[in-house]
């Protein structure tokens, strides 16, 4: 008889895949995002996802609710990617001139599940405890690889979720006395007024992303919460972008916060064979309250 399955937590981090039409303010649709995930996964796509490294879609399955996709998941690998290598001997202290290594195969490869929904446009992958895929690296590799299967008229914005806790401790700093903030926009989403409005703002410039500088004031903090153009770009930078802040702390020490470095993690509580249903569930929850 088969043991039953350990319920745990499993930790996972949220990327916003933005697909963008050139020529248009409008958002694409949910099986744009199928079209282009499938095709990367059929293509067999793999991009640089940072020095040395590449990622590709190893597999890809469909969850559907009658006919329509609510979610793709399947696997993401990365390995280290070696190109035109000579290889040296140690043994010898020369170069092997007749090594060589099949084509296609690479070495330190490491997989990950993840929880692409299109509706939310979030792309979720799963934290190992062995192993570390830093959020970064994916991101990267999603752009790329979406940006070479996607059409003409089509390109991709990625970013990495920002832990709600970072934003709020520039805000709340005792003193702020820089702040950098670069920013784009997303789909219809979840989002305070004034997040939108700076949202809606630069989409209807048509404008690629936005980057601002504040400094403060000889010895006066930055007062964040009265701009409702900063406070809405900082919020904005949660999901859509990166900030960075140079703050004095309650402890009266000078430190730099940079939001890249705080990546939000989420958590859901289940058995293994459960987790895409309930990142799903989650992620919808969160992005997608009401049915918005």
């Amino acid at each position: 008889m088969a043991k039953p399955e350990k319920t745990k937590h499993h930790y996972f981090y949220i990327l916003n895949v933005k697909l963008r039409q050139s020529l248009s303010q409008k958002d694409l649709k949910p099986e744009d995002y199928i079209r282009v995930f499938t095709q990367m996964y059929r293509k067999k796509i793999h991009k640089e996802s940072s020095h040395g490294k590449h990622c590709i879609i190893k597999s890809l399955f469909t969850e559907k609710d009658g006919d329509k996709i609510v979610y793709l998941s399947g696997t993401i690998a990365q390995f280290t990617y070696i190109e035109n290598s000579r290889w040296f001997d140690l043994k010898t202290m020369d170069l092997d001139e007749e090594f060589k290594v099949r084509d296609g195969l690479f070495p330190n490869a490491v997989v990950t599940d993840f929880v692409f929904i299109p509706e939310a446009h979030r792309f979720c992958y799963k934290v190992l405890s062995n192993i570390q895929i830093s959020p970064y690296p994916v991101k990267h590799f999603l752009e790329f690889a979406i940006d070479e299967v996607a059409k003409k008229n089509e390109y991709c914005q990625v970013d990495v979720e920002t832990d709600r806790s970072t934003i709020k401790k520039i805000l709340n700093a005792r003193e702020i006395k820089r702040l950098t903030i670069d920013i784009n926009y997303s789909n219809v989403d979840t989002g305070g007024v004034t997040r939108m409005f700076v949202e809606n703002d630069i989409r209807a410039s048509n404008a690629k992303k936005i980057k601002m500088t504040v400094i403060q004031k000889p010895n006066i903090s930055l007062d964040i919460k009265r701009s409702q153009i900063l406070n809405g770009a900082l919020e904005a930078a949660e999901s859509n972008g990166e900030a960075e802040a140079l703050i004095v702390d309650e402890n009266n020490r000078t430190q730099k916060i940079k939001t890249q470095n705080f990546p939000r993690k989420e958590n859901i509580f289940g058995t293994a064979s459960r987790f895409n249903q309930l990142v799903f569930e989650k992620i919808m929850s969160i992005f997608r309250k009401n049915g918005n």
